[in-house]
């Protein structure tokens, strides 16, 4: 889990980055196609060896999958909602992602271990399809300040008639460092202050579900 934590805060401003450059769904598959993977190794066996290449395959993936998704899909409605009705289609999404988590868990009490995981890899295939096929793509407004991406687009560099030559830098040279994002969290109070109540919120909710796995190994 430590790994995982580490993995995604690393990773999840790199690909909020990239998605305000290529696109909503460029981005998107990426995360909800490493996910099906770990799923994949254990429709085909749940032996110990599957087992330890699940959990291997998992924590890799889960860095670049784990909140990323649920992210850009939020990204993805702020893209195409207005502002007015932006706070209820978050509402809306975060609902049907907790009555899909119910439902997944009622319907796994019906199935065996090894169809369980047949089953999440069929539903997380058809849903990668499903996105490929009817979303369309979404790239935000370059003009509006208020969507602007923090990655760096372009270097002046000063040529010997005074002028400045603008060119495209490589995509790796765009990403923001740690000091840009600990800069874009200072100069926002809304911001930080949203960072601050997701972090105790995240850390009470992950203490609290390492405190049951402990009591249900024990028990």
């Amino acid at each position: 889990m430590q790994v995982i934590g580490v993995g995604t805060a690393l990773m999840m401003p790199l690909i909020g980055n990239l998605s305000d450059q290529y696109g909503r769904k460029s981005l998107l598959t990426l995360p909800m196609t490493l996910s099906i993977i770990p799923f994949a190794v254990l429709a085909c066996s749940t032996t110990t060896n599957y087992f330890y290449a699940y959990y291997t395959l998992r924590t890799l993936t889960a860095m670049i999958s784990e909140g990323s998704i649920n992210c850009l899909a939020l990204a993805y409605l702020a893209d195409n909602i207005s502002d007015a009705q932006r706070a209820s289609a978050f509402g809306i999404l975060a609902g049907i992602s907790s009555g899909a988590f119910v439902f997944a868990t009622l319907a796994a009490r019906f199935l065996s271990a090894g169809s369980t995981f047949q089953v999440a890899t069929f539903v997380s295939m058809l849903a990668v399809v499903y996105m490929r096929i009817f979303l369309e793509e979404s790239i935000p407004d370059r003009n509006d300040c208020m969507t602007q991406p923090i990655l760096k687009e372009t270097e002046g560099a000063i040529q010997k008639d005074g002028n400045v030559d603008t060119r495209k830098m490589p995509v790796f040279k765009t990403i923001p460092s740690l000091k840009d994002i600990i800069r874009l969290i200072k100069s926002s109070p809304s911001f930080s202050q949203a960072a601050i109540v997701a972090f105790f919120q995240s850390l009470a909710e992950g203490g609290m579900i390492c405190s049951i796995m402990v009591y249900a190994f024990v028990f």
